[in-house]
This record gives structure tokens, C-alpha cells and sequence, in this order.
């Protein structure tokens, strides 16, 4: 169980190379559990979407730790102005959402906490401090929409269902719920 106390750092590309291999065993211990989908290649797959990550300069990630050990972490990049991610949606959005220009738009790629570590706010902390050090005008993030109580608690945070996207390929999942974040105005007052 984990201690009431917790610290949570930020950084960029160097602090999660310094920790890849505990952020890939928090990621593997969260989402192979239901209510996600997990292909037999997911862990391998994740490793190699986040070494590629770390490789973009608009990289930015939040770590927790209980005691020594990494319990749940945060990271994503700022969507590039030639972005197609809007056009994959199953159903239009209006041109004023779908637009992008330079540090618009910044994506929450992957966000987990153990489960031993959820009730003791460690993952609204990681969300807020995450976003708050963030540039970008608002959010994006993707769900599996089997993952209901997630999807609850990224609404109850303010973020909001703006359509589907098949996964493709090499993704985590072959479907996800997309959500957008208007402004990250709120947690960047109340840091």
C-alpha cells in the first residue's frame, strides 16, 4: 500500500530515459489489465513509441515516486501545425477545432498510476503538474472506450468527448475515444 506521501517531478526527454525501463513496467502492469485491450506485442510496441518520443524536443513528462519506486507518470508532446489527427476522426469536427498553428495543441500520449498507488490523488497530481508546465493553448488525449472509469474521471477534470479514431496498426488499441481540453488556463493559475 502505497504511504500518503509522494513526490512528483518534471522534465523532459532526459528524465524519462532515466527512468525508461520503470515507466515501460508501470505501463505493462496498468494497461494489461482489463478493462484494456492488450495485444501480445503491447509491451515491446510502447518501448519503441516512447524511445521515438523522446527523440522530439516538445517532450515533456511528470513522474511519480513512492519511496524509490516509479508509481505512475505523465508525458506527451506538442501536436506538430501539419497534424492529420483530426481528420482521422469517425465523424467531422468544425475547422475552428481542427486547426493547428505552432504550440497549439499538446498531446497527453500515455498517463498510468499503479493500482496500488490510485485514491491518494497521485494521478490528478501528475495530470495538473503536467499540463500546467505546459505552453500550448489546450489538449488532446485518447481513451479506450472500454475504459469507463477512466473516461469518468478525464471528464470530471475537464476534459471533453470530441469523437473516435481507429488505432491503426501498431497502436495500443484498434479504437479510442478522443478528448480535448479547451484551455489549460485553470491549472496554470493555480500552481
Amino acid at each position: 500500500m502505497l504511504n500518503e506521501k509522494f513526490a512528483v517531478h518534471s522534465g523532459n526527454a532526459d528524465l524519462a530515459a532515466a527512468y525508461l525501463d520503470a515507466i515501460c513496467a508501470v505501463y505493462d502492469d496498468v494497461f494489461s489489465r482489463p478493462p484494456f485491450f492488450w495485444r501480445d506485442d503491447e509491451s515491446l510496441l510502447h518501448r519503441e513509441r516512447l524511445d521515438q518520443l523522446l527523440t522530439d524536443a516538445t517532450f515533456g513528462i511528470t513522474v511519480a515516486f513512492a519511496d524509490q519506486d516509479l508509481v505512475g507518470f505523465a508525458y506527451g508532446f506538442t501536436l506538430p501545425p501539419t497534424t492529420q489527427r483530426w481528420s482521422s476522426l469517425t465523424e467531422p469536427l468544425p475547422d475552428e477545432t481542427t486547426q493547428e498553428w505552432p504550440g497549439r495543441t499538446f498531446m497527453l500520449f500515455d498517463f498510468a498510476v499503479l493500482p496500488t498507488a490510485r485514491g491518494y490523488r497521485v494521478g490528478k497530481t501528475l495530470h495538473d503538474q503536467l499540463l500546467a508546465s505546459r505552453v500550448e493553448q489546450r489538449a488532446t488525449l485518447t481513451v479506450q472506450p472500454t475504459a469507463a472509469d477512466t473516461k469518468a474521471i478525464y471528464q470530471h477534470w475537464g476534459w471533453r468527448q470530441v469523437g473516435q479514431m481507429e488505432g491503426g496498426p501498431t497502436a495500443a488499441a484498434p479504437m479510442f475515444d478522443v478528448y480535448l481540453r479547451d484551455s489549460l488556463d485553470d491549472l496554470r493559475h493555480t500552481r
